[in-house]
């Protein structure tokens, strides 16, 4: 470890070139991990919510990247306290003695919190050989490691300090925001899609305000836990570090014996304290200028905070009286929509009444046509049947008469015999001749009879 280092008692101070390193890959590793959950809430609440929550982000990795680099070192440290042990075989009650120097120098070489303190301490026995010496020395380097690490705990409690004043920068935002958005939607809404979208401006501005203070205050909890534990494990391992000294080093150290002094011990001591007293200020003297400052750096603050919280108040009544007002629209159009809707029901019922009233008209009729119709057909089909009667009735006449042709054909066949017997008896001439003439007649009439025949049947149905 550096020298300068060692001097100026900063060996668990963090590193911060390293810190900013690990703390800029911590925040770039959990800003990659949500992008694949960016429509949850927490990548909403991460990623959507304006600068201030990346700033959030970042600080809050670098406090607890702080606080791991302090835990590492501290926890080397006190592996190293527990595994010291000055033997007791040697001796310490000879400042001069190179065993003292040789464990000097094997300390001065570690770059540990206990080695340099024991070098430092060890070193001051050589150089004074009084164990008072060493121990004021000891005394002083305990207080100047307290204050050391004081300092270093200065800018993460800064930090801490910043983070909900991120968030409380973040709600100042997005309730401008809000406010913004609400009076341009105002000017320029004339339909309720557009008070729609506006009150979704309004809402987004104070979803952005509500949720950069709930993360920064969350945040702030959170490394603000491990950042308080790993500050009481530094006082403890101080605390180690002083009574391994005062227990079981600076016992064994020999006192060295001082010359009888010619000055009184007494009146050294008055003048030394009237010296301080004149030429250093006192307590109260040094404290009162702090107060006085503190003082009113704390009016400072309670005025632009109560200036900054009359602000919000007043912006938040002026966006309770704008929402009033576009609740008031919206049940306005709302009234207006239930009244149409109830104006087109009202049409719609009596539509589907009326179109009720022609579909039972539409089926009366044709009930009534259908009715005429199984009329007509009923009429049609008795008529038919008469027809068939009647056609059935002509069919057995013209097989009667068929029956009559044949028969006369019959006839005309016995006829001819007896005539051809009367020419070949030539008897009853006159009869014949008659006979003849009676048949010549009736051949036309026989052939007529002979011939296949066509019945046409036609009927008019009256309508």
């Amino acid at each position: 470890m550096p020298n300068s280092i060692t001097n100026n008692r900063q060996e668990l101070d963090i590193n911060l070139p390293l810190v900013l390193l690990f703390s800029s890959l911590l925040t770039i590793a959990i800003y990659t991990l949500l992008l694949p959950f960016r429509d949850t809430y927490l990548g909403i609440l991460l990623i959507d919510r304006g600068i201030t929550q990346y700033l959030v982000v970042f600080l809050s990795c670098f406090v607890i990247t702080s606080s791991l680099d302090k835990f590492f070192k501290i926890r080397a440290e006190l592996k190293s306290l527990r595994k010291l042990d000055i033997p007791i075989h040697i001796p310490l009650e000879n400042h001069q003695s190179v065993k003292v120097r040789q464990m000097c120098e094997y300390f001065s070489e570690s770059g540990n919190v206990v080695d340099n303190r024991l070098s430092r301490v060890l070193s001051a026995y050589i150089h004074s050989g009084s164990r008072k010496a060493s121990g004021e020395l000891a005394l002083d380097d305990s207080s100047f490691y307290l204050s050391a690490s004081e300092s270093s705990y200065t800018f993460p409690r800064i930090l801490v300090w910043a983070i909900p004043l991120l968030g409380f920068v973040g709600t100042v935002l997005g309730i401008s925001q809000a406010v913004n958005g609400f009076s341009g939607f105002l000017d320029s809404a004339s339909e309720v899609d557009q008070i729609r979208e506006g009150i979704g401006t309004v809402t987004g501005g104070l979803a952005v305000a509500f949720d950069t203070t709930l993360l920064a205050l969350l945040l702030s909890v959170v490394v603000m836990i491990p950042l308080v534990l790993i500050e009481r494990m530094e006082s403890q391992l101080l605390l180690q570090i002083d009574i391994f000294i005062n227990d079981r080093l600076l016992p064994r150290f020999s006192e060295k014996e001082l010359p009888s002094s010619s000055f009184d011990n007494d009146s050294i001591n008055k003048t030394i304290h009237q010296a301080i007293k004149e030429s250093l200020p006192t307590s109260e003297e040094l404290i009162q200028p702090a107060e006085v400052y503190a003082r009113e750096a704390a009016q400072n603050l309670l005025k632009e905070f109560l200036h900054q919280f009359n602000q919000i108040q007043t912006q938040e009544s002026e966006l309770v009286e704008g929402i009033k007002e576009v609740n008031r629209i919206i049940l306005t159009d709302r009234e207006k929509i239930i009244q149409s809707y109830q104006e087109q029901h009202s049409f719609n019922a009596n539509l589907v009444n009326d179109i009720k009233g022609m579909v039972e008209l539409i089926k009366e009729q044709n009930q009534l046509s259908q009715d005429t119709l199984d009329n007509q057909v009923s009429a049609i089909a008795l008529r038919l049947e008469n027809i068939g009667s009647i056609l059935d009735e002509k069919i057995g006449s013209l097989q009667q008469s068929s029956e009559q042709i044949a028969k006369l054909s019959t006839l005309e066949d016995s006829f001819t015999g007896i005539v051809k017997a009367l020419e070949n008896a030539s008897k009853m001439e006159d009869s014949l001749a008659m006979i003849k003439e009676q048949i010549t007649l009736l051949q036309p009439v026989i052939k007529d009879l002979s011939k296949p025949r066509i019945v046409r049947l036609i009927e008019q149905i009256d309508e």
